[in-house]
């Protein structure tokens, strides 16, 4: 039998990925992939299975993502590695080598999650058009105004487009947030980001998600010759740009929202226009409220009632409006099985990066354990009835959920987190800081989980504060920082370890002097030798005083004072303290101790890369 046509191949797979997704029609197609911002005609997509000649990639894309989008709405998310574009692009090129790829899509990159659509999302008016040009634009208003739902929006559209060839997304709640994620995308371009963004041929977009304060951004603006978007709870004249503010959606605005998310039940749209009145028209409060009728299958004249029965005022309080709609949906997600598990995991959830939780960090047994006392379940939680309690939540609206992230609307997550009592809160970001670490694999070999988990630290840090200031969990997030080619921000976040450590331990403390040994040395490694050798320098006599001359963390010490003597260009200097660290360690631990040895070749490493010794001068 001649083995299978490249084309037939392909056809294969995407017939199969069709399948798996539930076998959705070409409207269904359409529509979840114009949501992801592609512009595909129906009968395109309709001839990916069914018909028999050339597909151009941009159809086949569409379709992928149109098979994603349609699944991940039943609940029933495809596998990701059936959704790798890298193999589904190479798969296309052998079925149709003369419709290549250009270099150019090939060398496009994308850095950070972009949020997914909510169900029943709808195009902003006040947005189109916006970013047609280098600019930079800040997108205003309340919390729960629908801003990064709107950014989200347009930055898809502009990748689908061919518009951009970097998309960059930096949640940018703090300034290390924003300097984390300046990091991460130096280190997967391979080289500093204000390069990256000078290029002529760089057409680029970064979005700046969810500024807290106008000073974080103080000489972090991305340069211009580019897009650049800022969603801001701020006032339009605390940050430079052109203002685009996000009022509370129209009376048609509601309308179509809420009859496209109760779509299938038509009949329970019996009053949206009072349901987005009661609410203000807040988007985040009308989400909520269409996900909750859809799901517990209530009309809105229903809804209302339970709304006035929470007491008045709602529709002027945003806030109000979005705490309101969130108490009825954790009331029914508590009331799906298992029975009780939405409040403790939501709370696990908001303690954590709302940006991006790793669903394998609320699963792991740490996690598991601390849920069944929580939920009073009655017995063990195994991880399939959490992702059944995370899916309740998906539906409901209170959370996006995938096989992988969860990702939660930081005014969700704030109020969340106001609900818990000191407590309640340091006993959240305990175990969830427990549960961190659990999942954080020794090797890193996903630098976007990675990224994930030190993000979810940083979190924990900013929620709880001094409750999590000291777990294990702070200095693997630090290694892991540096390891992934940031030395300089390990360096930053190991100064304010070692600066808490201090503060609640005292500055003696043998913890704080090893978070200021590990701050030292990520100095090193980001280049400056120079400041490493005087940390080290004053790090060395304390440590000589507290612990001891002859203790392993003082020897240490004088190890790594030498080689940053070395790296700052003092070679001889490596080579005189290596010398008597040598002599130390052969007298005291014995010639073949492995810290013996470690001296032993450092010593021979340096000397070989010591300049020769001038002769002397003739008497």
């Amino acid at each position: 039998m001649p083995d299978e046509r490249p084309v037939d191949m392909l056809r294969q797979r995407l017939r199969r990925l069709h399948t798996s997704a539930g076998l959705p029609k070409a409207d269904s197609l359409k529509d979840h992939a114009h949501r992801r911002g592609h512009r595909v005609s129906r009968s395109a997509l309709a001839a990916v299975t069914g018909g028999s000649g050339g597909m151009r990639w941009a159809t086949v894309e569409a379709f992928i993502d149109g098979c994603a989008g349609y699944a991940a709405s039943r609940q029933r998310p495809l596998a990701a590695q059936e959704l790798t574009m890298t193999a589904w692009r190479e798969l296309y090129e052998r079925a149709f080598p003369r419709q290549r790829v250009t270099t150019r899509d090939a060398d496009r990159c994308r850095i950070g999650a972009v949020p997914r659509p909510a169900d029943g999302h709808q195009p902003r008016a006040s947005v189109r058009g916006i970013a047609a040009r280098p600019g930079r634009w800040v997108l205003t208003g309340p919390g729960g105004a629908g801003k990064t739902q709107a950014a989200a929006h347009l930055a898809e559209e502009l990748w689908r487009g061919r518009e951009i060839d970097l998309l960059l997304w930096i949640p940018a709640g703090s300034q290390d947030q924003i300097i984390s994620g300046y990091g991460r995308a130096a280190a997967e371009l391979g080289r500093p980001l204000p390069d990256a963004l000078t290029g002529e041929d760089r057409r680029w977009l970064v979005v700046l998600d969810d500024v807290t304060d106008a000073a974080d951004l103080e000489g972090l603006l991305p340069p211009p010759g580019g897009r650049t978007v800022i969603t801001t709870r701020l006032p339009a004249t605390a940050v430079q740009g052109r203002d685009v503010p996000l009022p509370a959606f129209t009376r048609t605005e509601a309308r179509d929202f809420l009859r496209a998310r109760l779509a299938r039940r038509p009949d329970l749209v019996d009053d949206p226009d009072g349901v987005a009145a009661d609410l203000g028209g807040l988007p985040l409060a009308v989400a909520l409220a269409g996900a909750f009728l859809a799901e517990e299958t209530l009309p809105c004249s229903w809804y209302r009632r339970r709304l006035a029965a929470r007491g008045t005022g709602v529709h002027r309080d945003p806030e109000r409006a979005v705490a309101a709609s969130l108490a009825l949906a954790v009331e029914a997600a508590d009331r799906a099985e298992p029975a009780g598990l939405a409040t403790p995991l939501l709370a696990l959830s908001a303690v954590l990066d709302p940006a991006g939780v790793p669903v394998p960090v609320l699963i792991t047994a740490t996690a598991r354990d601390w849920l069944c006392t929580h939920a009073a379940t009655g017995g063990p939680l195994d991880a399939t009835e959490i992702r059944t309690g995370l899916a309740a939540l998906h539906r409901l609206g209170l959370v996006v959920a995938d096989e992988t992230t969860v990702t939660l609307h930081p005014l969700v997550r704030r109020l969340l987190l106001d609900d818990l009592s000191a407590a309640e809160l340091a006993d959240a970001a305990t175990a969830a800081a427990e549960a961190v670490l659990e999942a954080w694999p020794d090797e890193e070999r996903d630098p976007g989980y990675a990224a994930r988990l030190r993000a979810g630290t940083d979190a924990l840090l900013g929620a709880a504060g001094d409750a999590v200031a000291l777990h294990p969990v702070r200095a693997r997030a630090c290694h892991s920082r540096g390891a992934a080619g940031d030395p300089a921000g390990a360096a930053a976040a190991s100064a304010r370890l070692a600066a808490d450590t201090g503060r609640l331990l005292g500055a003696d403390h043998p913890r704080a002097l090893l978070a200021r040994g590990n701050a030292a040395r990520w100095l090193g490694e980001s280049g400056d030798a120079e400041s490493a050798v005087a940390a080290y320098e004053v790090l060395l006599a304390e440590s000589a005083q507290v612990l001891g001359a002859h203790h392993a963390n003082t020897w240490t010490c004088r190890s790594n004072l030498a080689y940053a003597r070395g790296l700052a260009g003092d070679s001889a200097g490596a080579v005189a303290a290596f010398a008597g660290l040598l002599a130390d360690c052969e007298a005291v631990l014995g010639p073949e101790h492995p810290g013996t040895a470690s001296a032993r070749a450092n010593l021979a490493r340096w000397r070989a890369a010591a300049p020769p010794a001038r002769p002397a001068e003739a008497s």
